[in-house]
């Protein structure tokens, strides 16, 4: 059984599945984007998000009573995510008007949305169908799946993985990743994108130069719950094919978090989307394990709170770059810092992949028959508990202060070489025999060091620098 998930996660299947999870994902993350750099976060995703979902089921399902049974299974759905968009729209709305226009507090009058979203729907849904868990007994519709021409199959050697990845996605997910580069252009190559990220950064100085701040922000949150009514949409007619009770599961409220993981922009957002998307599907396959189903179920929260480690580290990076660079005045070297920043990222990237490690060694602990049993279980869980643990405190003293690296080059090296190399060769020991492995692993790992930055720094520095006294 174990083999069986490992060899499903290095698959297309697996990469497929991560396009489709990370959907309800990246689509309020890009509404959450809008309305965070126009000052106004959209707290309110989750309701938003659960409205458009429930809204899209029922519409979808009346549809075939409306219009008849031929014509409403072919209107049905576009009926149903029309209207769950509009529904989405004006629960934005709802909240810019109780902030901008009423003064409300923005925090309290998104948690008043979320809650308005979470029991209207079970109410509603218990008047129309007498169930409070979910819609089974509407005939809802699903929003249909693209289908890719045969002729991308045929592509000589990349052909048949392409085609097994985005064959049959949902249409939603299209619409999910084109809306990446539609809200890229939006924010950074229209005039109202400029306006938008002027409110954001200083309304004052927006307003002074004839910016409306307040008709801008009142579109940046229509926008959003546009983009979260999209995402919901995926919920109930794409990624499920009915309404449950607060289905979307904290996705509104991983949302927030993912712009600020992905640099606040549209790439990086979509980027940090599918980190999450994989943990999620990550959580589907080894949820066939025999392991307490618990265990599945919380992979993607303890992501979202490693992401969110991993952005308090670089922030706290990122200052201490600020002070350093004031510090050195006008002999500050950007390019060299730049440096010491990238690899300061593959370090915190190391040292939260081992983290992971201490969380499988938990649950090889903990439910050792999913594993092979205790016999299996136990050593190997000690092995990756102690390797995993040492990978952290060799990688800790370059998370904590950006300039060790230059003090101790080789150090750093070392801790890169010894960390990604047992992670690339335990992927590539899936593939072929074990020396090889090591070898390509530990190759690898030394040219990812040398390409984030280290041959420059050696080149900077040298390869030995004593550290500052």
């Amino acid at each position: 059984m174990f083999d069986t998930v490992i060899q499903s996660i290095f698959s297309a299947a697996f990469l497929a599945s991560i396009l489709r999870v990370a959907t309800p994902i990246l689509l309020p993350s890009l509404g959450a984007l809008l309305s965070d750099r126009a000052g106004v976060i959209n707290i309110g995703l989750e309701g938003i998000m659960l409205v458009s979902a429930f809204t899209g089921v029922v519409f979808s399902a009346y549809a075939q009573t409306w219009f008849g049974q031929e014509t409403g299974l072919v209107i049905g759905p576009w009926l149903g995510l029309l209207m769950g968009v509009i529904v989405s729209i004006l629960m934005a709305l709802l909240l810019a008007f109780f902030h901008l226009r009423l003064k409300a507090d923005l925090i309290l009058s998104g948690i008043a949305i979320n809650i308005l979203g979470s029991a209207g729907t079970v109410a509603i849904m218990y008047e129309l169908t007498g169930d409070r868990g979910n819609t089974s007994t509407l005939p809802s519709l699903v929003i249909p799946f693209i289908q890719l021409p045969e002729f991308i199959n045929d592509i000589p050697v990349i052909g048949p993985f392409i085609f097994q990845i985005l064959d049959n996605q949902s249409a939603m997910t299209w619409i999910a990743f084109i809306s990446v580069f539609l809200v890229a252009f939006l924010l950074y190559r229209t005039p109202f994108g400029m306006h938008l990220r002027a409110a954001g950064e200083n309304p004052e100085a927006a307003a002074s130069v004839g910016i409306p701040v307040q008709r801008t922000r009142y579109i940046a949150l229509m926008l959003s719950g546009l983009l979260a009514g999209l995402g919901g949409i995926h919920m109930s007619m794409g990624y499920l094919s009915l309404f449950q009770r607060d289905m979307t599961s904290g996705r509104g409220f991983i949302a927030l978090a993912t712009p600020l993981l992905g640099g606040n922009n549209p790439y990086g957002t979509m980027a940090a989307s599918l980190v999450f998307g994989f943990f999620d599907a990550l959580a589907s396959r080894i949820g066939s394990l025999q392991i307490p189903s618990q265990l599945p179920q919380m992979v993607p929260y303890v992501a979202t709170v490693m992401a969110l480690v991993v952005y308090a580290l670089q922030t706290r990076q990122s200052q201490r770059l600020k002070a350093l660079r004031a510090a050195e005045g006008e002999g500050f070297n950007a390019r060299y810092w730049r440096i010491l920043q990238r690899l300061s990222v593959l370090h915190v990237l190391q040292a939260m992949v081992a983290v992971i490690g201490i969380i499988i060694t938990v649950s090889l602990f903990t439910a050792p028959n999913g594993f092979g049993g205790p016999d299996v279980a136990n050593p190997l869980g000690l092995v990756i508990g102690v390797a995993s643990l040492a990978l952290i405190g060799v990688n800790l003293p370059f998370v904590r202060r950006v300039e060790t690296i230059p003090q101790r080059v080789w150090l750093s090296a070392v801790a890169t070489v010894l960390s990604l190399g047992l992670y690339l060769t335990l992927f590539l020991a899936l593939l072929m025999e074990v020396a090889p492995a090591v070898i390509g692993g530990l190759v690898v790992s030394a040219l990812v060091w040398l390409g984030f930055g280290g041959f420059n720094l050696v080149r900077e520095v040298g390869f030995i620098r004593p550290a500052a006294g």
